[in-house]
């Protein structure tokens, strides 16, 4: 355990990071665990913020439900390697046979696309302008000429000089894909996907986190946080007050999703955003986390087998700077496993920054980040060391394209705080 100068001067840094001025944070929750023990937390700033009455003004807690943006993508990974393990989905098939449609770049169009493509940023799908769709929109209809959200181009890699694009062969992160893997889940467990992953993964963990607002409990949505922004008319502005971005609800519950009692399953999953709408807390990360440390094992039942969690943790994709398979998303992502990142302490180069946890050689973690919504977050951890942290900024006092980390591709913020963590306390397990 940390001693008390030690974690007061954690506190301290932590704060400061907070409060820096012209880069201020609404909220700020981390947590660190090692060895079935949570050794540090922290929290700072405000769940909700009510400027013209500060006294309404609600903070955060470890247990603050935040919509965690891409972290994510762990949970739906988690849903898609429980069917394959149960034999209902096979990593290699074409996910076509599946979904009752046939998905293919049309550039390659003899090429099918798979379930770990999917999960490994390697399909050639990309993003469009969204990547969540509305009902009655179907995902079928998406991908048709005469679709309003672009045509099929639009979501798929084209041909480029010299570089291999096609279907299993390129890493370029996306979102649209795990859209895909929602609704593929909802086709072959015929279940909407944010009650399939609250029976199948959320209640072995033993959590109050979900895909869809609607579903926290009392208590939990009470503690749900509205994500802000420092902005003004949609511009950002350092000076300006707290602007709401997403879940603002101000303690009332909203109804329903119009039309969702008649959804049928399998038609678009992404109504709950697989790719980013989980609300979940700290606390309950480090569930998430302790999972993968403990070879699948929640709180109150298995989720997957220990082979399968060795499965995912395995690298499927490294960049390869000679060949230049894929890009590296400003640097940040050097090799990635079955849904997790794996940072693997990577320098900067001529394709950007590298993925380095503190500016000195790093260790090389797994899991995942997150950036919407002005929310910036973070699940990392060392299987070795059965050690990790989650980090998670309710929102921003500055645009974070103007405030870039200095040795990565992380944040500035992140950096900071990264380097807080292993400054007074990580450092000592690498010794």
């Amino acid at each position: 355990m940390l001693a008390g100068n030690a974690i007061a001067i954690l506190n301290s840094r932590l704060a400061a990071i907070a409060q820096t001025p012209g880069a201020d944070l609404s909220g700020l929750a981390v947590a660190v665990y090692e060895r079935n023990t949570v050794i540090y937390d922290y929290v700072w700033g405000y769940r909700t913020i009510d400027a013209p009455a500060p006294a309404h003004n609600l903070s955060v807690t470890l247990d603050t439900k935040f919509r965690i943006a891409s972290i994510s993508k762990t949970v739906t990974t988690l849903a898609v390697m429980q069917l394959v393990e149960a034999g209902r989905l096979d990593l290699d098939a074409d996910v076509s046979n599946y979904l009752g449609w046939r998905l293919r770049n049309p550039h390659w169009p003899e090429t099918p696309i798979t379930t770990r493509m999917l999960l490994t940023h390697t399909s050639s799908l990309r993003d469009g302008a969204i990547y969540a769709f509305p009902l009655p929109v179907t995902l079928a209809s998406v991908f048709q000429p005469d679709s309003p959200y672009g045509a099929p181009d639009a979501h798929f890699a084209a041909p480029c000089a010299g570089t291999d694009c096609a279907p299993g062969r390129y890493f370029a992160y996306c979102n649209l894909g795990f859209g895909v893997m929602g609704t593929l889940i909802e086709c072959i467990a015929g279940e909407r996907f944010d009650l399939y992953v609250d029976r199948h993964i959320l209640a072995p963990l033993g959590i109050d986190a979900s895909f869809n607002v609607c579903s926290l409990s009392d208590a939990g949505f009470a503690e749900l946080a509205t994500l802000y922004r420092r902005q003004r008319d949609g511009v950002w502005d350092a000076g300006a007050p707290w602007c709401a971005q997403v879940d603002d609800y101000g303690g009332i519950r909203p109804a329903p999703l119009a039309g969702l009692d008649a959804y049928v399953p399998g038609v678009n999953g992404t109504l709950f955003s697989p790719q980013g709408g989980l609300r979940i807390s700290a606390r309950d990360l480090l569930a998430v986390m302790k999972l993968f440390l403990d070879g699948g094992q929640g709180a109150h039942g298995r989720v997957l087998a220990p082979a399968t969690v060795q499965q995912i943790l395995t690298d499927q994709w490294r960049f390869d700077p000679g060949l230049g398979n894929g890009d590296p998303y400003g640097g940040l992502m050097r090799a990635f496993g079955l849904g997790l990142h794996h940072i693997i302490n990577a320098p900067a180069d001529r394709f950007g920054p590298g993925d380095r946890i503190i500016a000195a050689p790093s260790p090389q973690l797994w899991g995942h980040t997150g950036d919407a919504y002005g929310l910036l977050s973070a699940m990392l951890f060392d299987p070795a060391r059965d050690l990790g942290f989650v980090y998670i900024i309710g929102g921003t006092g500055c645009d974070p394209e103007t405030y870039k980390g200095t040795y990565s591709g992380f944040y500035r913020w992140e950096e900071q705080i990264q380097t807080a963590l292993f400054d007074t306390l990580l450092s000592a397990y690498y010794r």
